[in-house]
């Protein structure tokens, strides 16, 4: 290769990542200001506000300081500028407004988990987990976390009841075991699609409350039994449900622990319920070469080339999920999960994953049943 007439590699890709800092933070300190709440005010009449207006809505000093904020915002895709005036985009308006009901604002601030977690990172990586300090912080941040993340959940609960009905696998008056409810986003949302129904909401006694709040605020509070507990060894008042859900814990748990919670889930489905996961795969590893061809020194070389490409491709097509799979290294035992260990995982137990799909964007879910003809008839 001629390196003189090559085309010179540019720094894009590193100025992303680092301008990506500043582009949380701008976010942060929007949302922190209420810019979003107080354009949403304003929204009724459709002409937004300008910097001086924007400044005394949210109490800045002035209109210099606020156009600098706004108009990141605006290069973000997260405002609109018309003029000089500021308004909000569809995406703000839906998701970063604090009223909105698929409000996203509290989650802005509470996703990445603990601020401390991200300059250890390199050492989480070199001695394989956290620092204490780190771990004590995120089980304190914790209840605020899950809170934030219900009005999201809230959706695909919903979507997942349907498609629970479509196939024919949600009864009308259902036993639903929520292994780690959190927010209670999944209850409700699950008990409005079946009033008659019966969720057994399972987690840490600091962050079941909020369940229970949840569920008493939608006048279900009688529909709903808490237990406090670990996920793994926690006595349930039942010994099957029709639905198990795991929502967004595989990937925080260390495989071992990972693997025998779905285990636990697909006993207490039996072979007549559904296990519900949602959470975010990392992308599978790629396949060991045929053992016809890893002799082949030429084809072997050849298949690396493709597998690395193939898999370099995975990985940038998985953005989002592999940089939830690394905040959850960043401050867990957790390390994600790949779809692969999850199939492994339920083909061990009896089962196999019999649905995916993706009931809200970047929410991916896969249904698994047991493998007994009871189940798949």
């Amino acid at each position: 290769m001629n390196t003189a007439s090559a085309t010179p590699v540019g720094p894009a890709p590193v100025w992303d990542v680092i301008n990506g800092f500043t582009s949380y933070w701008a976010l942060s300190a929007a949302l922190d200001l209420g810019l979003f709440d107080a354009l949403a005010e304003e929204a009724g009449c459709g002409a937004g506000l300008d910097a001086g207006q924007l400044a005394a809505a949210v109490g800045a000093a002035g209109p210099g300081p606020v156009t600098v904020l706004a108009e990141t915002l605006v290069a973000l895709d997260l405002l609109d500028a018309v003029g000089d005036r500021f308004r909000l985009t569809p995406v703000a308006e839906r998701y970063l407004v604090s009223t909105a009901p698929a409000s996203m604002a509290a989650l802005v601030r509470y996703s990445p988990g603990p601020p401390a977690a991200w300059p250890g990172l390199a050492d989480t990586v070199r001695t394989g987990g956290p620092e204490p300090s780190v771990t004590a912080d995120l089980n304190a941040l914790y209840p605020a976390l899950v809170g934030a993340t219900g009005p999201t959940q809230a959706g695909v609960a919903t979507a997942v009841a349907a498609e629970l009905e479509r196939r024919g696998w949600w009864p009308k008056q259902p036993t639903v075991v929520d292994l780690g409810c959190g927010s209670g986003a999944w209850a409700t949302a699950l008990l409005h699609a079946r009033p008659d129904g019966t969720v057994i909401a399972v987690d840490r006694p600091d962050v079941l409350p909020l369940a229970e709040r949840a569920a008493g605020d939608a006048g279900l509070g009688d529909r709903v039994v808490p237990v406090a507990g670990d996920y793994l060894d926690a006595v349930l008042p039942v010994a099957s449900a029709d639905v198990v859900v795991l929502a967004h814990v595989l990937r925080a748990e260390p495989a071992d622990r990972a693997r025998r919670l779905l285990t636990r889930a697909i006993e207490l489905a039996g072979a007549r319920g559904v296990v519900v996961v949602a959470d975010y795969w990392r992308p599978d590893p790629p396949p060991d070469p045929p053992p016809a061809r890893r002799h082949d020194v030429s084809a072997r070389e050849d298949d690396g080339r493709a597998e690395d490409e193939d898999r370099g491709a995975l990985c940038r097509a998985a953005r989002h999920e592999l940089l939830l799979s690394l905040t959850m290294l960043a401050s867990t035992a957790g390390l994600g999960v790949t779809a692969a260990e999850l199939r492994a995982w339920a083909e061990a137990a009896g089962a196999e994953v019999v649905g995916s799909f993706e009931p809200v964007p970047r929410q991916h879910v896969r249904l698994i049943r047991s493998r007994t003809p009871e189940a798949l008839s």
